[in-house]
């Protein structure tokens, strides 16, 4: 048995046996379809070890999700980090964008951008959100995204359009 699953099976032995088991059994059965992810990539030797690095690799590779079955891996990521100990909650799924609250902008406070590096780095500053921060809710890169704000970029639309979205950035083009 590997050293994790052993570190592993001391937390959930009781945690199943108490409240919703169906609910409680999916969430374990969760947490080790994550773990063995990490394992796989990674060679996981101790549940100690797991930080938000890992979670953010496990969102980038699994992208497809739907919102809710996300939703359901971060519920029990959250149970994992309590059984750990760790102070803060794990990094959200890529797709919950709404840890940006976007509010609907009016006409006259609309701004007009020539560029798309421009619109992107003044709206991440206006919500103040730190790069990383964009980079975890939206699933791009870092240098990506610094690449975007410096106009230096060739990166595919939907990275760009992902941004968009996720800062509430709306967009068209005129015809001057």
């Amino acid at each position: 048995m590997r050293t994790w699953a052993k570190e592993l099976e001391s937390h959930t032995h009781d945690y199943v046996r108490r409240g919703g088991k169906q609910n409680r059994q999916k969430q374990v059965s969760l947490i080790i379809n994550f773990l063995e992810f990490i394992d796989t990539q990674e060679g996981l030797t101790s549940l100690q070890r797991l930080g938000k690095r890992h979670v953010i690799n496990f969102w980038k590779a699994h992208r497809h999700l739907p919102e809710k079955s996300a939703y359901d891996y971060w519920l029990g990521l959250c149970q994992l980090w309590s059984w750990l100990g760790k102070s803060e909650k794990p990094p959200r799924p890529h797709n919950h964008l709404n840890a940006i609250a976007c509010s609907e902008q009016k006409n006259e406070d609309l701004k007009i951008f020539d560029s798309l590096s421009q619109a992107i780095k003044a709206a991440r500053k206006a919500r103040g959100i730190p790069i990383q921060k964009l980079a975890n809710m939206t699933g791009c890169e870092v240098s990506v995204i610094d690449a975007i704000e410096s106009g230096h970029f060739s990166v595919s639309f939907l990275e760009v359009q992902n941004l968009l979205v996720a800062l509430g950035i709306r967009y068209g083009v005129s015809q001057h």
